[in-house]
């Protein structure tokens, strides 16, 4: 019975070594598995393993969020697109995915790309000089809705019946606009990825599909395109497999366009910032985000309010950006219309000047008004308050403390101002707000109309030189899209300084007409920086007589 014992106590002890030995070889497998699978993941091309990941998940990346102490939410990479090692990516992979891009198979088609930046080099002067005959001869441009589109059909590729893995055509994309004279701009939806350290926008074909029409495009993303701005590049790729892999994921829409240049300027930092900026983004409700070229943290932060009002996220620093940012949609620059104004006919949802006014006022907590502060207030001794910009280095006022005392003997309080550029905007909003007109020379610092209430008066004294074309043009048409009213003065020849300076015999005072033929430069130099003004006060007295019957109606 021993005997027996013992064999069996063998054949047990022998039975758990091999469970044993078989445990060891399955671990030793297994453990031998994960390291390859590890070594695979960190070798293989960084394409493979991302379409690996997007095979075997089959899954819809969604951007996560998370909330910031102010409420902002702030994008967060997907995990399963972002290794780790890409939050620090090295200049040598950078430059690697870059020269893969560079050596694209199809040169830029379109007549705006490489290294000519021959559109760009125009100056301001020479472009507004030549608006009036551009319009005359080229009719303008009525960009596609969000809900049109103006690609053309591609040609179909035969299939074969039965297979499943026929590569198709897709219709070229993006959309870009270049025929426009006032900008450039591409639109890219479906599949929009941006490298910002090179200034490159991809548009990624579908997968399975090929992009014949492969195109690049390269301009200065600004509302303005005669003015050089630093050029971004969209690239519409030949397939997916030339695309870079994403870094980060968003499920928002973006737009990319630049700063610098005109800004600085009120008036520019409206008409070709802030006004177009509302076009092109208003209609998303704050779901979409900036990624800004030629970045200057000082306008960011003067107007921080408006770009916190048109945007719930982060703003990216284009010009610094490493990672791979990849958006269903990217808006390359920015639409605009016309000078300080809005055709409702070309914008989601038929948005005009009025409404961006009112944008502004909510945006600087101004009270949303339809009525002047002195048909508000129930004192009857109150009288209407005008607000005098003194201009402090051309188009001066030489008579100024008389002109304030002629206001004053007409009825009104006088407020008077000397705005500099680097004022605390939103403080001085609150004053404008508070008054019923705003009077000053033709210039910059009339942009202060966008913080009027309904119904307010703007007085803008026209100064000598044939000026009332920019000055009907530049402020008192958009007025009266803002629901303000208006009034013109313009100045005489014997209430200019130039006529002191060159006399009636010189065609700067005889023949402006003849100035303005020599270019726009000619009439800046003249009509724009060497005049200032000498205001005739019984010749403007019934300017003052019609503006109190205006507040008063």
């Amino acid at each position: 019975m021993s005997y027996i014992s013992k064999i069996v106590e063998m054949k047990n002890l022998k039975n758990m070594n091999w469970i044993f030995f078989e445990r060891r070889f399955v671990s030793l497998v297994s453990f031998l598995a994960i390291v390859l699978v590890i070594v695979a993941f960190f070798t293989l091309p960084d394409q493979f393993t991302f379409r690996a990941f997007n095979s075997l998940s089959g899954e819809q990346y969604i951007n996560e969020t998370y909330m910031r102490d102010d409420g902002e939410r702030i994008i967060e990479p997907v995990k399963e697109t972002k290794r780790e090692d890409r939050q620090q990516t090295t200049w040598q992979e950078v430059n690697e995915i870059v020269e893969k891009y560079n050596s694209s198979k199809i040169n830029h088609s379109n007549e705006y790309n490489g290294t000519d930046n021959s559109h760009a080099t125009e100056t301001m002067q020479q472009e507004l000089q030549k608006t009036e005959e551009i319009q005359e001869k080229k009719p303008e441009f009525d960009p596609p809705t969000n809900n049109e589109t103006s690609i053309k059909n591609a040609t179909d590729v035969p299939q074969v019946e039965g297979s499943k893995n026929v590569i198709e055509q897709t219709p070229p994309k993006p959309i870009c606009d270049n025929s426009n004279w006032r900008y450039e701009a591409c639109d890219i939806t479906g599949d929009a990825r941006t490298f910002g350290i090179f200034s490159t926008v991809f548009y990624v074909p579908p997968p399975q599909t090929i992009n014949q029409d492969t195109q690049n495009w390269t301009f200065g993303p600004q509302s303005r395109r005669a003015v050089q701005a630093k050029n971004v590049t969209v690239k519409s790729l030949f397939s997916s497999l030339e695309s870079p892999p994403c870094s980060i994921k968003n499920n928002i829409p973006a737009i990319v366009f630049a700063l610098g240049c005109l800004t600085g300027n009120l008036w520019h930092d409206f008409s070709d910032v802030l006004i177009p900026l509302f076009i092109n983004s208003r209609a998303f409700d704050g779901e979409v985000q900036f990624l800004i070229t030629d970045m200057h943290i000082w306008f960011l932060q003067k107007y921080h309010l408006v770009f916190k009002k048109l945007s719930r996220y982060e703003i990216i620093n284009f010009d610094m950006d490493s990672e791979v940012r990849c958006y269903p949609r990217v808006m390359v620059g920015l639409q605009s219309h016309k000078d300080l104004s809005i055709d409702p006919e070309r914008t989601p949802n038929g948005y005009n000047l009025f409404d961006f006014k009112m944008f502004i006022r909510d945006a600087f907590a101004l009270p949303q008004s339809f009525d002047i502060p002195f048909k508000l207030n129930t004192n009857p001794d109150r009288k209407p308050r005008v607000m005098l910009v003194l201009r402090n280095r051309n188009r001066r006022f030489m008579n100024g403390p008389e002109i304030v005392q002629a206001v004053q003997n007409s009825g009104f309080e006088v407020l008077p101002v000397e705005p500099t550029r680097d004022m605390n905007i939103t403080e001085f909003s609150r004053v404008v707000d508070s008054c019923d007109v705003l009077m000053g020379a033709h210039g910059a610092a009339l942009t202060n109309i966008m913080f009027l209430r309904t119904n307010a008066l703007m007085i803008q004294i026209v100064p000598y030189g044939k000026m009332e074309g920019d000055a009907d043009n530049f402020y008192s048409k958009p007025a009266a899209e803002m629901k303000l009213r208006h009034l013109e003065y313009s100045i005489s020849a014997e209430e200019t300084t130039l006529l002191e300076k060159y006399g009636w015999d010189n065609p700067v005072i005889s023949d402006p007409d003849s100035i303005h033929k020599q270019g726009w430069q000619a009439g800046m130099r003249y009509y724009w920086i060497e005049q200032d003004i000498k205001l005739n006060l019984t010749r403007f007295a019934p300017v003052l007589v019609k503006a109190q019957q205006l507040l008063r109606e």
